[in-house]
């Protein structure tokens, strides 16, 4: 987790933002996936994950994607970025929270009460309660219209693929209250990315490292926080999403040296040398908000 509490493209757009005529800079080591014509970067594709501070974005930084928040990309004064972005030559990513209700986004107020978990506020995040994705019926009439709603904003507003956080439910039971099963968050997971598919969309797979092996073949690729610094979890990925050409993205921190975090120097010594070999896109960030301060990537 990191701290996020921040201050339909048409089918046409879409297609140009694919095309060699609309993004001169395109990479080899990004690839459409076959015959769906869905954005599927490949291992080693370089990154900047960056959910705030927009004033100071460097669109002309040398990586091939953006990955940024949603609404924020999208919406009110800084509707322009992600447009920005692509004319750039940018893969643009969209960060959106798929399993909580966040209470300052725009639409928090058309998720119902029974749409959220009986106390499953997140303990680090004001604001941010668990989804319930047990309740059936909710799911099906009230969490996924405003999924498939964010969905299209994402396909409207340009993104080449959509990153739907908080995706692993089940597995934190102290907050979720051990509501959520494995497979309430399988079925769901499987449902968002088809819902992304059906819009021309690529979906990342957020942390879930215990559905890797049913999740690989359903999402175009992978995002994790910390998965070095507990214990190397990272190893997950090389016969899943690595072993089927698609990227992984890990950003690791230090903060105070607690727990999940790795120094600069084990990240620069130690980190980086099995990230590079194994193709992984790691960053590391000195802190945990996620505004583009103080970030290093492997090679820099």
């Amino acid at each position: 987790m990191f701290n996020r509490n921040w201050t339909a493209v048409s089918l046409m757009v879409l297609a140009c933002s694919q095309l060699t005529a609309c993004n001169s800079d395109s990479s080899s080591e990004s690839t459409d996936n076959g015959e769906s014509g869905i954005w599927q970067p490949k291992p080693g594709t370089s990154w900047h994950w960056q959910l705030e501070n927009y004033d100071n974005l460097d669109i002309n930084k040398d990586v091939e994607v953006f990955d940024i928040d949603l609404f924020e990309g999208a919406e009110g004064g800084n509707a322009s970025i992600i447009s920005s972005l692509k004319s750039n030559g940018k893969r643009v990513i969209c960060y959106f929270s798929a399993g909580t209700r966040e209470d300052w986004r725009p639409d928090a107020s058309e998720f119902s009460d029974d749409a959220v978990i009986a106390d499953g506020e997140m303990a680090d995040w004001p604001g941010e309660v668990w989804l319930d994705i047990n309740n059936e019926v909710v799911l099906n009439e009230n969490i996924k219209p405003i999924m498939e709603a964010r969905l299209d904003l994402a396909q409207s507003a340009g993104c080449d693929a959509v990153e739907p956080d908080n995706v692993d439910g089940y597995i934190n039971t102290d907050e979720t209250k051990g509501i959520i099963t494995y497979d309430d968050q399988l079925n769901y997971n499987k449902w968002l990315a088809n819902a992304a598919h059906s819009r021309g969309l690529g979906i990342g797979l957020k942390n879930d490292l215990d559905q890797l092996n049913e999740l690989v073949n359903d999402f175009d690729f992978a995002v994790n926080e910390q998965c070095y610094a507990y214990g190397n979890e990272c190893v997950s990925y090389e016969d899943t999403f690595l072993k089927n050409n698609k990227a992984v993205f890990v950003q690791e921190y230090y903060e105070d040296g607690s727990e999940g975090e790795i120094s600069r120097q084990e990240f620069e010594n130690n980190a980086c040398p099995y990230f590079l070999e194994a193709g992984i896109s790691a960053l590391w960030k000195e802190g945990f908000n996620l505004d583009g301060e103080n970030v290093l990537s492997c090679g820099e």
